[in-house]
């Protein structure tokens, strides 16, 4: 059922180590495709690591990784990734193996009292809202896109992923569903122009306890700006305490537009995202036409060495153009260690805080050519819807 909506998953993708003809461990890898602004950039997720209990200490994980890593380099992909629990057993085979802390997810949480106060701080935009189906299921994919060259790592969804995870069926997590009932989507218009949408669940409409019942979960709220968001979010919130849910979880990110809601509810970290580049060079290459529209704010030419643990390339940049070069060499470098290249090439800290924050091992380049180095490694939004997470 899996391959048939989700075009990430493969059944020859599925690995399992075995003990005397015992399964004692298998692991799942899932193909996403995800923006990096106006780049698409094909990733390698791991999904599903477990080991049988009683065959645990053994390296059966550490092996299962290996194979997937290897698998990964088989498919050309250029970045293996997976999220985790922060500090259990996986954790430390992940970073024994070399992965690197991306970033926590985010949840807010709030209690009726918490949303009754939000729902009370904004005045009405008396927008139009439909029940998002085939009808109008184009235009939330607009919408979407739009919102994934703005939010980095946001999956690509094509027409049938849609269609098989959010109208026929309604999956709250990668692997977990339920049916449709027990799902709220909404399509938010002003003046019939489309604005935003909304994903949410109602465990108490579900067939399976994946949430406790009384919960109402917020899996995403989407718009072209930050009054039209707030609007869509508190719709979205007044409709789950309409159906007496006592306590909601919003699962969105904890920056940019979204900021504006740490006023009202509380922030938790959920899992963190790790990754792994496969090929550094390759990668790069991949968000070229973002670098380059990047570059536009580029002064002149300039030169750097990108080191990590992930390997070495070179960037050549001038207004409006990256080149990526295999040649390591010039008199600028940069040497990350390998949080702080994922979390600069994902855009999680700007290259400043990177460096104030002691993710860079060694810098030989002069302020200008930091300063225009940071113009095509910026801050951005990072953020994984549930229904994408692998």
């Amino acid at each position: 059922m899996f391959e048939e909506v989700d075009y990430g998953y493969r059944r020859e993708n599925a690995l399992v180590a075995e003990l005397n003809g015992k399964v004692v461990g298998h692991l799942h890898v899932v193909l996403r495709k995800v923006y990096l602004g106006l780049s698409q950039v094909d990733v390698c997720g791991v999904a599903n690591v477990a080991t049988h209990p009683d065959f645990r200490g053994r390296g059966i994980a550490t092996s299962l990784m290996e194979s997937a890593l290897e698998l990964c380099r088989e498919r050309g992909l250029s970045i293996a990734s997976l999220l985790t629990s922060y500090g259990g057993d996986g954790y430390r085979v992940y970073r024994r193996l070399g992965f690197a802390n991306t970033t926590f997810l985010n949840v807010y949480v709030g209690a009726r009292d918490a949303v009754e106060r939000f729902l009370e701080a904004g005045g009405r935009l008396n927008l139009d809202v439909e029940e998002v189906g085939e009808f109008n299921l184009d235009v939330v994919m607009q919408l979407h896109e739009q919102w994934g060259r703005e939010v980095n790592l946001a999956v690509w969804r094509p027409r049938e992923y849609w269609v098989g995870k959010v109208l026929q069926r309604f999956f709250m997590y990668s692997f977990f569903y339920d049916r449709s009932e027990a799902s709220l989507r909404l399509l938010f218009k002003d003046s019939s122009k489309p604005v935003g949408y909304s994903l949410a669940f109602d465990p108490s409409l579900a067939t399976r306890s994946y949430f406790p019942r009384n919960v109402g979960v917020v899996l995403e709220a989407v718009a072209t700006d930050e009054l039209y968001l707030e609007e869509v979010v508190r719709e979205t919130l007044r409709r789950l305490m309409d159906r007496g849910l006592k306590l909601f979880r919003l699962y969105l990110p904890a920056a940019g537009t979204y900021s504006n809601l740490s006023k009202y509810f509380e922030e938790f970290k959920g899992p963190l995202l790790m990754d792994y580049v496969i090929d550094l060079r390759k990668l790069l290459d991949g968000m070229r036409v973002e670098l380059s529209r990047r570059a536009e704010r580029v002064s002149g030419s300039t030169s750097v060495a990108i080191r990590s643990p992930f390997g070495c390339v070179s960037l050549h940049l001038s207004h409006g153009y990256v080149e990526v070069s295999p040649e390591c060499s010039g008199e600028s470098t940069i040497e990350f260690t390998r949080d702080g290249l994922v979390k600069a090439i994902y855009g999680i800290r700007s290259l400043n805080e990177i460096v104030d924050l002691n993710y860079v091992e060694r810098l030989n380049a002069s302020p200008k050519t930091v300063r225009e180095l940071g113009k095509v490694l910026d801050k951005r939004v990072a953020y994984i819807p549930r229904i994408d997470q692998w």
